[in-house]
């Protein structure tokens, strides 16, 4: 590393020691860029890690209430405990098995099973509502949303999506009151990490459902041209960014209608999407950096450079 490079990297790790406001931390395989976002300007550079078979990809980063980040894809065996999606009070973690349709429960201080839960056909994904009350898991060849009492373990409903849809992608409203559901609109085979659809075409299109958690039911089925493997929703549950890694714009959909409000085109495919926790802006990683979303214009009012570096934002201090 070039000397002016390592006295820019010491002062700037000085810097953010002693300015305790919240930095934005671009994690990718290649590196993980440090943006300032008082000043939009990029601090420093970090080394990356040397990414897995399907790249890498901080997805499903919500940290637990010991802080801690956890994170997993849907697995065709069992993984270790210490590999599956925590629940909210970080007692528990839970990850989908998805040639044995079931979910497997592991206790976080003990790393012992402790329940699996027989679901439908091929589970790929969970999250657990803020509240804890409601784990819901997306069951692509069933065609249903299963819903998942954490307290018991039992399951305490079953949603059809709709003949076709595929779902298997999931995110709870911060005010757990409904799940947005990623349909791939693809029956069987085997989800390639996130870049295309798996196996046989249902002829029923790429779509998205919001699911009503306290009913049970459908709210809303829209259809989308392309495959939407991830959303986030602003803090305050206003907007859905809907986003996938092989289209280069977000569509944001209104949760007070279920309608979409705007498609924003984005520099090239994302990377991922993060909001920022303050519900000012959102971040999209893409190839030319950091694209900052305003969440009252639904505009791009900035691209911070990241030195090539493309993978998650988290907004951490």
């Amino acid at each position: 590393m070039p000397s002016e490079m390592e006295s820019s990297s010491m002062m700037s790790q000085s810097q953010m020691q002693k300015g305790g406001h919240p930095y934005i931390y671009v994690i990718g395989a290649t590196g993980t860029a440090v943006i300032d976002p008082a000043n939009w300007q990029l601090i420093v550079i970090a080394l990356g890690i040397v990414p897995g078979p399907t790249g890498f990809l901080v997805d499903n980063h919500y940290l637990d209430q010991s802080s801690r980040l956890w994170s997993v894809a849907s697995g065709t065996q069992p993984v270790m405990p210490w590999e599956a999606l925590a629940m909210p009070d970080g007692k528990f973690a839970v990850v989908p098995i998805s040639t044995a349709n079931k979910l497997n429960v592991y206790d976080t201080s003990s790393f012992e099973q402790v329940a699996t839960i027989s679901v439908g056909a091929r589970p790929w994904d969970m999250m657990v509502s803020a509240d804890g009350k409601y784990c819901c898991e997306p069951d692509m060849d069933s065609d249903q949303l299963t819903i998942v009492d954490p307290t018991t373990w039992k399951v305490s409903g079953k949603v059809p999506t709709g003949e076709g849809t595929a779902p298997f992608m999931v995110t709870i409203s911060p005010n757990s009151k409904f799940a947005s559901v990623e349909g791939a609109g693809h029956h069987g085979g085997i989800y390639n990490g996130a870049t295309g659809p798996p196996a046989v075409p249902t002829g029923k299109g790429f779509t998205n459902t919001y699911v009503d958690l306290t009913s049970k039911s459908v709210i809303k089925t829209l259809p989308l041209d392309f495959l939407a493997v991830w959303d986030e929703f602003t803090p305050n549950g206003k907007y859905d960014f809907i986003f996938g890694p092989l289209a280069a714009k977000t569509v944001v959909v209104d949760t007070g209608t279920y309608e979409v409000t705007e498609t924003i085109k984005l520099q090239s495919t994302p990377s991922y999407i993060t909001p920022d926790p303050n519900g000012k802006y959102v971040y999209a990683s893409v190839k030319a950096g950091l694209q900052v979303i305003d969440t009252s214009s639904l505009q791009i009012v900035n691209t911070v450079p990241t030195g090539g570096v493309m993978g998650t934002p988290l907004v951490l201090k």
